[in-house]
């Protein structure tokens, strides 16, 4: 049976054209290693702040990304004298050396000052270039800078911060302190001295003076708890392969080198060992195919692959229990010895 269609309702119609018509947008967000953005850019999203930016304490530097404005600006042609109103709104970038050009004006030297400090001081400076404009900046973009994170953590490393990072962002970039650090106090270090911070006062007090803001050129050091300088050698490597455990463990997997980690913190990490498995005779089989027996409280290294055996009870007597296995035998020689 044929059907044809001679009318469209109009509403119908417009939103089929619609549907047709309307184009989509993948916006995707900003990740972890890029810039964070204020101002709404295509494929990216705004950076979620504790409070609005001051811009009389925001100090600029290198990466910033502003928008500069000026808006009724009579200025004067240095070759024709002619007055003429002119309206500029431009993104510019702080470059690496701390400059800021700013169009008809130029090179301004934004280092150690202000967001509100540079904006006066281009309104002082426009002189005989803007007679009557009006300069505003606005701050679209924070800068990254790196931070190194050093000593007792499980990845030293520099780490991407911005203005509005803190202590504990650097910290938890670089994997969180390890096992054998001195959890009750760190140093931040900053233009050659050292602070001593203790995070555990903002983390059970919320004293924001135990976690402060970070700089250009800060440094975070994680200092080891009562450990002698070889053995703090041991426990801190560049090498971030990862450790796999397998064998007779409940959940054999791949797991990421923690320096300071033993196999029991490994069968830990893995949910234990079966019943029928030993973790007592664990061994280590090392990159280079070096062997390690019964290394149940050895340190693990880069690289190496833990292998928990079957013990020795489940393979002389399989899945019965040691115990039941030695009733059946003490049964056996009582019959026997009851027959002579």
């Amino acid at each position: 049976m044929k059907i044809t269609f001679k009318f469209i309702s109009p509403i119908i119609l417009l939103c089929l054209l619609s549907a047709q018509t309307q184009p989509q947008f993948d916006i995707p967000g900003v990740e972890s290693s890029q810039t964070p953005i204020l101002y709404k850019e295509y494929g990216a999203v705004p950076l979620a702040l504790e409070y609005p930016v001051d811009p009389e304490t925001y100090y600029l530097g290198p990466g910033d990304r502003l928008r500069i404005n000026i808006s009724g600006g009579l200025f004067e042609e240095s070759i024709s004298k002619e007055w003429s109103v002119e309206h500029i709104d431009n993104f510019v970038l702080i470059d690496p050396t701390g400059i800021l050009i700013v169009p008809k004006i130029g090179p301004i030297n934004v280092l150690g000052k202000t967001l509100a400090n540079v904006e006066k001081e281009l309104n002082e400076k426009k002189g005989k270039i803007y007679k009557e404009g009006t300069i505003s900046i606005t701050l679209i973009r924070f800068r990254q800078f790196k931070v190194f994170v050093y000593g007792a953590v499980n990845n030293p490393k520099f780490v991407k911060m911005s203005p509005v990072s803190r202590l504990l962002d650097a910290v938890n970039g670089a994997g969180g302190i390890q096992k054998y650090a001195d959890s009750d106090q760190l140093y931040l270090i900053r233009d050659g001295e050292k602070k001593k911070i203790f995070l555990k006062e903002f983390l059970l007090n919320g004293d924001m003076n135990n976690n402060p803001f970070l700089k250009d050129g800060d440094k975070v050091y994680v200092p080891f708890l009562n450990i002698d300088r070889e053995t703090q050698m041991n426990l801190t490597e560049y090498d971030r392969s990862k450790i796999t455990i397998a064998g007779f463990i409940r959940g054999p997997k791949v797991l990421n080198y923690l320096p300071g980690y033993t196999v029991k913190d490994y069968i830990a990490l893995s949910g234990g060992v079966l019943d029928i498995g030993s973790a007592k005779r664990a061994k280590i089989i090392r990159a280079n195919g070096k062997i390690i027996h019964f290394s149940y409280d050895k340190l693990v290294e880069p690289g190496d692959i833990i292998e928990i055996p079957e013990s020795m009870t489940s393979i002389l007597f399989g899945n019965t229990g040691f115990v039941q296995a030695l009733t059946s035998i003490a049964t056996l020689i009582l019959a026997y010895q009851a027959t002579i």
